[in-house]
């Protein structure tokens, strides 16, 4: 949660490029989620998964920056985009990682 709770935080920075940190959180969420089931993901992994985050991001990036031109409804709207996103790929990423190891128990 405190990934998404960050990305929220950098949506309500109006700067272009915010779209890069979010890629960051994603990686590294998914990487310590990764962790977490006992796993490690290798260079070539992480090379994937940054490409996957940036495309996602491209088009999160475009709606993004046009609800951010409706004021006060889209100053709120951006932030909650980006939290939502990275939620998604965390959520995404305990599923891939339960199907993998059921055994596992996840302590978050």
């Amino acid at each position: 949660m405190k990934y998404a709770a960050g990305a929220g935080v950098g949506g309500l920075i109006p700067v272009p490029g915010t779209s890069m940190a979010i890629t960051a959180a994603e990686v590294k969420l998914v990487v310590d989620i990764a962790a977490a089931y006992g796993e490690r993901i290798d260079d070539a992994g992480a090379v994937k998964l940054i490409g996957l985050s940036s495309v996602k991001n491209i088009g999160m990036t475009a709606i993004g920056e046009a609800v951010g031109w409706v004021p006060l409804v889209g100053w709120a709207a951006r932030p909650a985009l980006f939290a939502a996103s990275v939620k998604a790929v965390g959520n995404a990423a305990l599923r891939h990682y339960e199907t993998l190891r059921p055994d596992a128990i996840y302590h978050q």
